[in-house]
C-alpha cells in the first residue's frame, strides 16, 4: 500500500512568498508538479546539478521517495495543528524541520505519536538580548525527529502553541525511511544469465536484469542462495558498479546471502537521483585484491628501501613505478607484543618496486615526502619509527589497482536501504552518501576481514564518508575491524564558505570555496538557513533564508548568495554555511570496531550538527570532534554519545571547539579525553575512566 498525502486539519489563506520554488505546500494546500527532477552530469560534484527538493519531483516520484507531507508556513499567529495518518507502516523522520518565532515571546511546539507526546519545545525571541554563538539566540529552532517501528494507521499530530499574540513560521518534511516493494514483479538473475558458479564473468547478465528492472517502473532481482558470482566487467583501470542504479525507482536487491567478487578498482552500487531502493543480503569480495603484504627482511635508512618476501596466499607482486595519481602508500605493522595481530603503523609513502632473488622478495623504494597529499610531511622519521619498533610486516598497495576507487556511491537520492551486507575489503574508500534529499539507511552493514588471524587490512581509506544530507544517516548494527581501516571510520562533513564581497543594497554576499575549490554548489536550495559566522566561527553574526544563488564559472572559485535580510556586523573574511545540509538527525547505535589489523587505530571526525552515537563499542578508536579552518568544514554543534565505550591503548577522545557536547553513561578503557580551549558547553554524565593516568 502506497504512502497518501493527507492534508492538515486547519485550512488558511495565505500569500506566496519568495521561496515558492522550494516548498509543497503554501498555506498548506499541495503545490503542482514542477517540472523534471532530473539533469544530465557527470560523475564529478563540481557537475552536479542543483540539489534535488521534493518540490522537483512528480507526484509519483514523492510518493516513491516516502513523502507523506512537506509544509512552509509563512507567518501564522495563534495555534496551530497539523495532522497526518500513516498509510504505511515502518520508520518515519522529520526533516529540514524548524520554527521561528517572529515577535518577542514564546511559541511551544508539541509532537505527538497516537496522542503521546513524544517531542516538546520552546522557542523564543527576545530581541533586547545580544546575540550569542547559538542560532536559539535568533529565535531558530530546529525540531529535527525520528519515528520508529510505527504501525500502519499510526497517527501523528505537530501542534504550535503561542503565548499571547507572538506571529512564527515554520517549516518541515515528513517521509517515510522504509523502502517498499509490495506487488512488485521478481526478476531472477538466473533468467538474465547470471550463473554464479564463481567463474563466469556475470556483471553483463547482472546489469541486464537491472535494466529490466528499470524498464518496468521498478522490480526486486534475486539471486540465488549462497552462490558466487564473479562480476568483472572490463578487467583494465576502468571503475564501473555491478547495481548502476541511476534515475532508478522501486528497485530492491536480494542477495539471499551470495557472494560477489568484484575486479578491482570496481564498486558494488552508484545510487543516484534514485528513490525506493534497497540493496540486502550479499557479501563483497575482491580478485585480484587490491593490496598484499608481506614480511619485513631489512629496513635500510640510508637508501630508504624496505625489503620484505611476500607469502603465496598473495599473487606475485608486480614490480615498475606507480603511476596512481592518488598518494601511494604502504602502511608498516609493529605489534604491540610478540604475535598479536593488532598494533601501530606508519604511512609510508613508495615510489617504486623491484624484484630481488625472487619475484616473493622484493624492495619497496621509498619517497622523501608525502607526494600527492593534501600537507606535506618528511617521510624518513616514519621510516627510522618503523625500523625501530621492530615493524614486522608491510601492507602495500597493488601498483595497478592500490588506491583506487571502490566507492559506493548514494547521492542526491531518498528512502534508501542498505541492510545485511558484508565486506570483506575496500579498494580506497568504502561508502560514499553524498547531497541526499531524503533519508539513507545502514543496518547490519559490516567491514570485516575473511582472515583476521593473517590479515592486516580492511580499508585504505575512510568507512561511512557523509556529506551534505538534508536528512540524518542512520547507520545500525554495523561491525568494522577497526584497527585495520585507515583514516575515518565515520566522516560527517559539510563546507563553509569564506565571504570576500558584500553588497548590502542587494543582500547579497560573494564567497569562494573554504577548501581547495570545492563550492558545493549543488548543495543549496532557495529557502534554505543560511548562517554567517566570525572566522573562527567564535561569535554567530545571524541566519537568513536564501532567495537566490547566482555562480561563477568553474574557473572561478566565486558565487553569490541573496539573502532575505543581512545580519549585522557581516565582514569580509567571515564564514558562511548552508545550516540544511549538516546531516542533522544522524544516528549511530549498536555499532562495534575491532581491536584487528595495523593502527594507528580507526577514528571518527564529526565537523557537522545534531549527531547522536548510542550503544557503540569502539576499540582501537580514536574520536575526534574536529575544527580545522584548512579543511574548510565548521565547528561540530549538539554532539551526544550514549552508553558508548572506548578502549584503545594509545588512543584518545579529542574535542576541538564544539560547541555543546554530552557524554552519558559512557566508558573510557586507556582513553584519555583532551579538549581545545575553545570547547564550550561539554559535560560528561555518568561516565567512567579506567586505566587512565592524564587527562587535559
Amino acid at each position: 500500500m502506497r504512502i497518501m498525502y493527507t492534508l492538515p486539519t486547519c485550512n488558511m489563506n495565505t500569500k506566496p512568498s519568495l521561496l515558492t520554488q522550494m516548498v509543497l505546500l503554501f498555506g498548506f494546500c499541495l503545490i503542482q508538479t514542477s517540472g523534471n527532477l532530473f539533469a544530465n552530469s557527470g560523475w564529478h560534484e563540481e557537475a552536479f546539478p542543483t540539489t534535488i527538493s521534493y518540490a522537483s519531483m512528480t507526484e509519483q516520484e514523492r510518493v516513491e521517495a516516502g513523502l507523506v507531507a512537506a509544509v512552509e508556513s509563512g507567518k501564522l499567529s495563534g495555534e496551530k495543528r497539523w495532522n497526518y495518518t500513516l498509510k504505511e507502516a515502518g520508520d518515519y523522520q522529520l526533516g529540514t524541520a524548524w520554527i521561528e518565532p517572529l515577535s518577542d515571546g514564546e511559541v511551544q511546539v508539541v509532537i505527538s505519536v497516537n496522542g503521546k507526546e513524544v517531542k516538546n519545545i520552546t522557542a523564543a525571541k527576545d530581541s533586547s538580548k545580544t546575540p550569542g554563538r547559538s542560532e536559539r539566540d535568533f529565535g531558530l529552532f530546529r525540531l529535527e525527529s525520528r519515528f520508529e517501528g510505527l504501525a500502519q494507521g499510526t497517527r501523528i499530530e505537530i501542534k504550535a502553541v503561542p503565548a499571547g499574540d507572538l506571529s512564527y513560521r515554520l517549516a518541515f518534511h515528513l517521509v517515510s525511511t522504509t523502502p517498499t516493494f509490495e506487488g512488485l514483479k521478481v526478476f531472477n538473475a538466473a533468467d538474465f544469465g547470471a550463473l554464479g558458479d564463481g567463474v563466469h564473468d556475470d556483471m553483463a547478465a547482472i546489469h541486464k536484469a537491472v535494466d529490466a528492472a528499470k524498464a518496468a517502473g521498478g522490480g526486486i532481482i534475486r539471486f540465488e542462495k549462497e552462490k558466487i558470482y564473479r562480476v568483472i566487467g572490463r578487467d583494465d583501470l576502468t571503475y564501473e558498479v555491478v547495481f548502476e542504479l541511476l534515475d532508478a525507482a522501486n528497485i530492491k536487491i536480494e542477495g539471499q546471502g551470495s557472494t560477489f567478487v568484484l575486479h578491482p578498482p570496481d564498486g558494488l552500487a552508484n545510487v543516484r537521483r534514485s528513490r525506493n531502493i534497497q540493496i540486502d543480503g550479499l557479501r563483497v569480495d575482491y580478485d585480484p585484491l587490491p593490496y598484499y603484504q608481506g614480511a619485513v627482511k631489512n629496513i635500510d635508512i640510508d637508501k630508504m628501501t624496505v625489503d620484505l618476501v611476500v607469502p603465496e596466499r598473495y599473487a606475485v607482486p608486480l614490480t615498475g613505478t606507480c603511476k596512481n595519481e592518488n598518494p601511494y602508500f604502504a602502511r608498516s605493522f609493529c605489534p604491540d607484543s610478540p604475535g598479536a595481530r593488532t598494533g601501530t603503523s606508519r604511512s609510508i609513502y613508495v615510489t617504486s618496486v623491484e624484484a630481488l632473488d625472487d619475484p616473493r622478495h622484493i624492495r619497496l623504494h621509498v619517497g622523501q615526502t608525502t607526494e600527492g597529499s593534501e600537507i606535506s610531511r618528511n617521510i624518513k622519521p616514519r621510516l627510522i619509527a618503523a625500523k625501530k619498533e621492530r615493524a614486522t610486516e608491510f601492507i602495500v598497495p597493488h601498483r595497478d589497482y592500490g588506491h583506487r576507487e571502490g566507492w559506493t556511491h548514494i547521492s542526491q537520492s531518498a528512502r534508501v536501504k542498505f541492510s545485511n551486507l558484508r565486506y570483506y575489503l575496500a579498494p580506497y574508500f568504502w561508502m560514499r552518501v553524498k547531497g541526499n534529499s531524503g533519508p539513507v539507511t545502514f543496518e547490519n552493514v559490516d567491514l570485516k576481514m575473511k582472515h583476521p588471524e593473517t590479515e592486516l587490512l580492511a580499508s585504505w581509506r575512510d568507512g561511512f564518508h557523509i556529506k551534505n544530507g538534508r536528512f540524518g544517516t542512520l547507520i545500525d548494527g554495523c561491525d568494522m575491524d577497526g584497527a585495520a581501516q585507515y583514516d575515518d571510520t565515520f566522516a560527517l562533513y559539510t563546507r563553509m564558505h569564506n565571504v570576500i564581497a558584500i553588497d548590502a543594497e542587494n543582500k547579497t554576499l560573494s564567497l569562494d570555496a573554504g577548501f581547495r575549490d570545492h563550492k558545493d554548489i549543488y548543495s543549496w536550495l532557495e529557502g534554505d538557513w543560511v548562517s554567517v559566522w566570525n572566522k573562527n566561527q567564535t561569535h554567530l553574526r545571524g541566519l537568513a533564508r536564501l532567495v537566490k544563488l547566482k555562480d561563477e564559472p568553474e574557473s572561478e572559485k566565486r558565487f553569490h548568495l541573496t539573502l532575505e535580510q543581512l545580519p549585522s556586523g557581516i565582514q569580509p573574511g567571515d564564514v558562511v554555511m548552508n545550516e540544511e545540509v549538516l546531516n542533522r538527525g544522524t544516528l549511530i547505535r549498536n555499532c562495534t570496531t575491532s581491536s584487528t589489523g595495523a593502527g594507528p587505530y580507526a577514528s571518527t571526525r564529526f565537523r557537522g550538527s545534531d549527531v547522536l552515537l548510542e550503544n557503540n563499542d569502539f576499540k582501537m578508536f580514536n574520536f575526534h570532534v574536529e575544527f580545522n579552518p584548512f579543511w574548510g568544514t565548521p565547528r561540530s554543534r549538539d554532539v551526544r554519545l550514549k552508553g558508548c565505550r572506548f578502549s584503545a591503548p594509545r588512543g584518545g577522545v579529542k574535542l576541538s571547539s564544539p560547541i555543546g557536547m554530552l557524554f552519558e553513561r559512557c566508558r573510557f578503557d586507556q582513553v584519555g579525553v583532551s579538549a581545545s580551549s575553545k570547547a564550550e558547553k561539554v559535560v560528561f554524565r555518568d561516565s567512567s575512566w579506567s586505566n587512565v593516568s592524564k587527562m587535559i
